[in-house]
């Protein structure tokens, strides 16, 4: 199978992971249900804050990459996914969804990363919230400090950010900047590992459009903003890379201080 009929596999399975219909759109968050006769003011704020915050981490930038960059005539795809515990039996969240959320949301991503000379990488990324209308879109820039020395871990910084569409009732940015280091081992001339570890801080903001409450009365109304300075998050990321040809497995696991964690894999290619 030649390198054309693999990159062709990729794009269709992506198509379809993409553009299959949901069985329902349970995702599609809807704001002025946290308005009504029990909650208003401070506590449908409350709400509005929670919703975000999470949402901001479920669908903040990931990074399945060692910090070693792609080099001058690098290019890389790869279909993603994210498996995210959220905390469905919060009020925030049943509310806000059309039926009732589940425990776990898988989020898939794809993700295409170009390398430049003097040791720089730009990526791009779109990804989706499943039975929703919400999409993810975001953009990186990498730089490598130092890479490619015998004994000598790699290390590299890099600036993301990502942007939900989709949504009739908030708009929502998150992104930042993480910290990596990594080193490759081969293995029998045929494969490479590289383990690869970081630091990211995470900053989220997020506004309401003007909604309708779901009261009688239909009232408008619009949320006070989600500052990203009262929303700067710590994140700690280790991962594994197996490499052979131009095939690569990623998995990693990503932990953060708010009790959010999820667990992310890539399968793409390089070339």
């Amino acid at each position: 199978m030649n390198c054309r009929r693999i990159a062709c596999f990729v794009v269709l399975l992506s198509a379809w992971v993409f553009a299959r219909p949901s069985l329902a759109n349970r995702y599609d968050l809807h704001l002025g249900n946290f308005i009504n006769d029990t909650c208003s003011g401070e506590c449908s704020q409350q709400h509005f804050n929670d919703l975000m915050r999470e949402l901001g981490m479920v669908t903040a930038p990931i990074f399945l990459s060692p910090a070693e960059t792609l080099g001058l005539n690098g290019f890389s795809f790869a279909l993603e996914g994210s498996v995210v515990p959220i905390n469905n039996d919060a009020d925030y969240w049943n509310l806000a969804s059309e039926g009732k959320p589940g425990s776990v949301l898988f989020i898939p991503h794809l993700h295409v990363r170009k390398g430049l000379p003097f040791s720089f990488e730009v990526g791009a990324q779109l990804s989706m919230v499943p039975e929703s209308e919400l999409f993810i879109v975001g953009a990186e820039v990498k730089w490598a400090m130092n890479e490619g020395f015998y004994l000598i871990p790699d290390l590299a910084i890099r600036f993301a950010v990502n942007h939900i569409i989709g949504s009739k009732d908030f708009e929502l940015t998150n992104g930042g900047w993480d910290i990596s280091v990594s080193k490759a081992f081969g293995i029998g001339g045929m494969l490479s590992l590289t383990p690869y570890a970081g630091y990211n801080m995470l900053f989220i903001h997020a506004s309401s459009h003007v909604v309708l409450d779901a009261t009688a009365a239909m009232d408008q109304f619009v949320f006070s903003k989600v500052n990203w300075k009262d929303n700067m998050i710590h994140r700690f990321f280790v991962g594994l890379r197996l490499t052979t040809y131009i095939f690569q497995i990623t998995l990693e696991g990503l932990f953060s201080n708010q009790d959010l964690h999820m667990f992310n894999f890539k399968l793409g290619f390089d070339y």
